[in-house]
């Protein structure tokens, strides 16, 4: 879940007084929604097939314009396009165009901010002491830690849980890894289509919306492979991968239903034993196969609630697919359109671990603003109740909906891209904004309010241009794409007010009203995030482990900020229903927080902190701010 951490921005304030003390900074101008960004692109006003598709400048010649005469490709205009883009493929332009804004608003507003570099969470001392005889302001990650509502030692050493908690997360799941067998034969001889084809169609319905890498065209190869022999290699072990998600995702269905023991062997295990066996050609191969065969057997792990193990697949991945886009040619459609999408979801696996786990990064965001976000053709999709392999025609862009389509024709696989879309500009999103904390003129870290209503400004804009597609404000009934972001919204609320709480906790007292304020705003957004959280942690086998960590972390801050006497007595919150939201974390299914380890340890302990915090199930005490 997101908690407002980059490796590009520093969100911090520098020698700026606080509101208190200096009032004419308390409200800086607001940033201009209008604003242009930081670059314009021009663009020809009718581009050819070849350059639309690939969402590159064209200089609209004609007959041949200058990318397509420099590659000898076939240039082509189409004429009769005189309708406006689809109302999808708008709005996910807008998202789009609102990133650049959202950085140049920030730049302009706060020009300090803008660092290139994130210091190291920890921080040498004798490189402290030398940055503090330079005089110099920069917060650094040390200070800065506390204030982030990640699975760190320094969050759990304020939430008095004591040092080596995080580490222990690591540990249980190191300790527990299952044996892979890579490289071994595989004892899968034989696949039955039928089996094989219910897997593909549980992999389309709960995998593939989340993270749409394959395109039109795979259902064929997919049934093509499995009929052959399963020689060792990239396309076996993309396939094979593929079947032993979707296997997965149909056990996990059936466990909660009740109709699968726990205990016994599936169909999954067995895919997943015949795909690791060609890992040693998968890890020697540059195809694109061989980067989609470890997307998937990340994604298998973490539909496992097995974080590190799937951080170690989608960092192979990772390292593979910047190689790759250095050389693809952009003139090969398809496999430059296949490589984005990889990339993409490399670094919404890699971010999503990172928010929770302290681990290493792969360099996946040095690239983000030079790889070009996936175009608006239609993704592959399967429906095993249509009687036979569904596939989905490459469509142009611009035709994925029509604008006069009622959003109830809106396909499985144009929510899917605009899911895709608008989690890609959440997380970009995020990698260009910091936490809300500032460097007073004395050199302490402090809230920075100013900051705080900053970000969420930007986040309610991009909250404004969801397609209507996923947009978890206009839907009678959430569905899981929209309710995750929808969850997402609202943790990024909980961490942008949690400097706030957290310097109230540490002071012991409330200096102004607007902190108490925000603390309340704090509270609020926990209240609203929960229930989402709770149906997602069911519906969303893909991000499992790390929607439960947020479970833990924002119910385990929640509980410490409600016991804190400033807030309880100054904040007007609704007690009773705040902690209704905290008792029903416990409804969480028993089977989900069992498949982990570190899950099951998180459990115990956010259930143990809720007992000691409130033995008796007495609703807090109802004292509004005076």
């Amino acid at each position: 879940m997101p908690y407002a951490r980059s490796d590009t921005s520093l969100m911090a304030e520098q020698d700026v007084p606080s509101p208190v003390e200096d009032p004419a900074d308390a409200n800086p101008p607001a940033s201009n929604p209008d604003a242009p960004p930081k670059k314009i692109r021009s663009r020809a006003t009718t581009a050819c097939s070849t350059c639309r598709a690939r969402r590159t400048r064209c200089d609209g010649r004609r007959p041949v314009c200058g990318f397509c005469s420099n590659r000898g490709l076939e240039c082509h205009y189409e004429h009769n396009q005189t309708s406006s883009a689809s109302r999808v493929e708008a709005e996910l332009a807008a998202i789009n165009r609102r990133l650049d804004s959202i950085a140049y608003s920030l730049q302009a507003a706060h020009p300090t901010y803008a660092h290139h570099q994130q210091p190291s969470p920890v921080v040498d001392a004798d490189d402290q002491s030398r940055a503090e005889s330079q005089g110099c302001q920069a917060v650094t990650g040390v200070e800065r830690s506390p204030f982030q509502l990640l699975v760190t030692d320094c969050i759990m050493e304020v939430l008095g849980l004591g040092p080596g908690f995080a580490r222990e997360l690591v540990r249980l799941e190191r300790g527990n890894a299952p044996h892979a067998g890579v490289g071994h034969a595989a004892r899968l001889r034989f696949v039955q289509q039928q089996q094989a084809l219910a897997a593909l169609d549980a992999f389309s319905a709960h995998v593939h919306s989340w993270y749409p890498i394959l395109l039109p065209g795979f259902s064929e190869r997919y049934i093509g492979v499995l009929s052959g022999p399963l020689g060792p290699g990239s396309e076996s072990c993309l396939v094979l991968s593929v079947a032993a998600v979707g296997a997965l995702a149909q056990d996990d269905y059936a466990l909660r239903a009740g109709t699968l023991s726990s205990d016994c062997r599936t169909d999954s295990e067995l895919y997943f034993e015949a795909a690791t066996a060609s890992l040693p050609a998968v890890l020697v191969d540059d195809s694109i196969e061989s980067i989609q065969s470890l997307v998937l057997l990340s994604i298998y792990y973490c539909c496992l609630s097995r974080p590190c193990q799937a951080y170690d697949y989608v960092m192979i991945a990772s390292f593979k697919v910047q190689n790759l886009l250095k050389c693809v040619d952009e003139g090969n459609d398809e496999l430059y359109e296949q490589a984005k999408r990889c990339y993409w979801a490399v670094l919404l696996i890699e971010s999503e671990l990172r928010d929770q786990l302290d681990m290493v990064d792969s360099g996946i965001w040095n690239y983000d603003d030079t790889v070009n976000l996936p175009d608006s053709r239609a993704s592959w999709q399967f429906d095993l109740g249509a009687g036979s392999p569904a596939v989905t025609t490459t469509a142009s862009p611009g035709s994925i909906i029509s604008s006069a389509l009622p959003d109830s024709s809106v396909s499985a696989s144009d929510k899917a891209q605009a899911y895709f879309l608008a989690e890609i500009a959440m997380r970009r999103m995020l990698h260009r904004c910091y936490t809300a904390i500032r460097r007073t003129p004395r050199g302490k870290i402090a809230y920075a309010p100013a900051i705080a209503l900053e970000l969420e400004t930007q986040l309610d804009e991009w909250q404004s241009f969801l397609p209507d597609a996923v947009h978890f404000q206009h839907l009678a009934a959430l569905e899981p794409l929209s309710n995750f972001l929808r969850v997402q919204y609202y943790c990024c609320k909980i961490s942008i007010y949690w400097p706030a709480v957290y310097q109230c906790i540490q002071d012991g007292r409330a200096t102004t009203t607007e902190l108490l304020e925000h603390c309340e705003r704090f509270f609020y957004a926990y209240m609203q995030s929960i229930p989402s959280l709770l149906m997602a942690v069911q519906d969303c086998i893909v991000n499992r482990w790390t929607l439960y960590a947020t479970i833990f972390m924002t119910s385990m801050v929640v509980i410490q900020a409600a016991g804190t006497p400033c807030l309880r007595s100054g904040c007007a919150v609704d007690w009773a229903t705040l902690l209704a939201c905290l008792q029903s974390t416990r409804s969480v299914d028993m089977r989900i927080v069992q498949a982990s380890p570190s899950l099951t340890l998180l459990h115990r302990t956010l259930t143990d902190r809720l007992a000691e915090a409130y033995p008796d199930d007495y609703a807090l005490p109802s004292h509004p701010r005076p």
